[in-house]
């Protein structure tokens, strides 16, 4: 039993924890021994927290009908004991269809993220769950002095759902943050006012172990300028590829190689927004 709690936000680990443990399964030669369900707090498969990007709905529905996994959507995790969860699923209409109880051997449930205690309750600063709130430029505005970036920052959901689902924050889309939030640092530091925007832009790679998905959103949150998804065994050789290559970044401490922005430009992946002044 695999999947993510009402409330949860980042939806794409749970999908590539599923798929490689079905890897492994099948590299054991257990696979027939193990019946796998997905139960998720997301309207449909492959909706992520994103209204789903380009068609990541069909690629995953058919991913997980062709490794004989089983999902429910739209769930609310009612109860979870030894061996069993109590789990409700809920109509367009926010009423209970149904509720239903699944026995399991094993289970790994992403939980809804909350930010850290001193944070909460702070009127200005904070939503209701203790996410930073900022404008454009990554400041609170109640707040001047406070910037916010990554998990920490509140996004709105991208639409109504009937059970609550949060947005995700994925890595490049936090680069994009950090980097607009330095240059404005650095404005207001000379006298200035803050003017750069990130494009939160979102490049993903989901490794399933033999396979995986890869998207691009232009920005992540739609409407977009840029839908794209795909899918195959190159997306697992290049989620390889680019752990390497991350790791070798970090350790020797560069954070963008020029080689790195030249590719990205040519794909024309931006970290920022076309300057403008307000």
């Amino acid at each position: 039993m695999i999947g993510a709690a009402q409330g949860a936000s980042c939806f794409g680990p749970a999908y590539e924890f599923t798929f490689i443990l079905e890897t492994e399964l099948r590299r054991r030669k257990i696979r027939d021994r193990v019946p796998m369900t997905v139960v998720t707090a997301e309207p449909y498969i492959g909706h992520l927290g994103l209204d789903g990007v380009g068609d990541t709905k069909g690629l995953l529905e058919s991913e997980m009908r062709d490794h004989h996994i089983k999902w429910i959507t739209s769930a609310r995790i009612k109860k979870v004991e030894k061996g069993k969860m109590t789990i409700e699923e809920v109509g367009d209409d926010g009423a209970v269809k149904a509720t239903r109880e699944l026995p399991f051997g094993f289970s790994m449930i992403l939980p809804a993220f909350r930010s850290i205690a001193p944070l909460r309750g702070i009127e200005g600063l904070v939503n209701p769950r203790g996410f930073v709130i900022v404008d454009k430029h990554q400041q609170n505005q109640a707040y001047p002095n406070v910037f916010s970036v990554g998990v920490c920052v509140a996004i709105p959901p991208v639409g109504p759902s009937p059970v609550p689902c949060g947005v995700p924050k994925t890595g490049f889309m936090i680069e994009s943050m950090v980097t607009a939030t330095a240059r404005n640092l650095g404005q207001i530091l000379r006298g200035g006012k803050p003017t750069f925007q990130g494009t939160w832009n979102a490049v993903c790679l989901a490794d399933f172990g033999d396979s995986g998905i890869a998207f691009v959103a232009q920005p992540q949150i739609p409407s977009r300028n840029v839908n794209w998804s795909s899918s195959g065994k190159w997306v697992h050789a290049a989620k390889i590829g680019f752990e390497k290559y991350f790791l070798r970044k970090m350790r020797k401490g560069e954070s963008e190689p020029f080689y790195e922005s030249m590719a990205l430009n040519m794909l024309g992946i931006d970290k920022l927004k076309a300057l403008k002044i307000d």
